[in-house]
């Protein structure tokens, strides 16, 4: 199994990213046969969704080799130092300007603290009794 952030896991992201661009490009400028009778106004309109669905899959290809996103050794809590307990990956999303993308994202729970925090540190916020 690939971990995240080594060369042979981004090599295959990337190689995934590029065949599902060329398939979208295959549409617009086709390798072989005819090419589709387009006005401008149907290109723009095609484009402006095949280039929102390539921002969000370069996105999400980007997180997914982040090495940070699953830590090597159990993360330590920023405030206090201890060990975070329960470290696992969630499914999460977040909006951005080309629309929602999907990850898997670490967290762990500081056991003295009672706080939840990503690998990189930052403080998650969870409602009240969550934890």
């Amino acid at each position: 199994m690939r971990t995240a952030g080594d060369s042979a896991g981004v090599a295959d992201f990337r190689r995934a990213v590029l065949e599902r661009f060329e398939r979208k490009l295959d549409r617009y400028l086709p390798t072989s046969g005819a090419t589709c009778q387009w006005t401008i106004s149907t290109i723009e309109d095609a484009l402006a969704t095949d280039m929102l669905e390539v921002a969000q899959d370069v996105i999400e290809s980007c997180i997914a080799v982040d090495p940070l996103r699953q830590p090597a050794t159990n993360p330590k809590c920023p405030d206090c130092g201890r060990s975070l307990a329960a470290t696992s990956l969630c499914d999460t999303h977040k909006k951005t300007i080309f629309g929602p993308i999907r990850y898997s994202r670490a967290y762990g729970s500081c056991p003295a603290c009672h706080r939840a925090f990503s690998p990189a540190g930052q403080r998650v916020v969870l409602r009240q009794g969550l934890l």
